[in-house]
């Protein structure tokens, strides 16, 4: 059976202070090198084979997590390429600040992001409906130059779960509550 495995990166470095990540460029801990490690052994075997292509975000963590992914497949590998439309959500100005960081400088805007999360959009940044259509737009033309064929997506838990919602037909309001740990994976069939 065709369609897409979504697959998130492995585990970023201990960010205690809860600031924003987003876009910006964290390379994988050495837990999440692990991580993706096992997962590989456990699960790349499997789809060796039926994989058309790997494709992933632009970012560093990503970048590695499809070169992990790809080691454990002895012969036959498939073309990996990069995609920036699987890039994370881009939260502009909020990206690297915490919660009350946030807060001090745009008052009640963090809390306006809660009440539209599809739209609202942090200052020089862009809303998760934006990061959406940026990342649906990425798996069509993919389709397109893969008609048929497994791809394997490496991407971050924003743009997977904004891509779920969509699959799933969820409002992306709800994009947060569906859940993305590090190294997690989603099989989307094709219909």
């Amino acid at each position: 059976m065709s369609g897409i495995w979504l697959v998130r990166h492995g585990m970023l470095p201990p960010n205690p202070e809860r600031r924003m990540v987003g876009a910006r460029d964290i390379p994988l801990s050495s837990a999440g090198r692990e991580q993706i490690r096992l997962l590989a052994r456990q699960f790349m075997p499997a789809v060796q084979g039926a994989l058309g292509a790997v494709i992933c975000s632009d970012l560093d963590r990503c970048r590695e997590t499809a070169a992990i992914l790809m080691e454990a497949l002895p012969q036959g590998r498939p073309p990996l390429h990069v995609e920036p439309g699987l890039r994370e959500i881009n939260l502009g100005l909020w990206q690297g600040m915490t919660k009350a960081e946030i807060e001090r400088a745009w008052p009640g805007a963090y809390a306006a992001r809660g009440q539209d999360m599809a739209h609202f959009c942090p200052p020089h940044g862009e809303s998760f409906m934006q990061a959406q259509r940026r990342a649906l737009a990425a798996v069509a033309r993919w389709r397109s130059f893969y008609p048929g064929a497994t791809l394997l997506m490496v991407s971050h838990a924003g743009i997977l779960g904004s891509l779920l919602a969509h699959y799933l037909a969820l409002p992306l309001r709800d994009v947060l509550r569906i859940p993305q740990y590090y190294g997690c994976r989603a099989f989307v069939p094709e219909w």
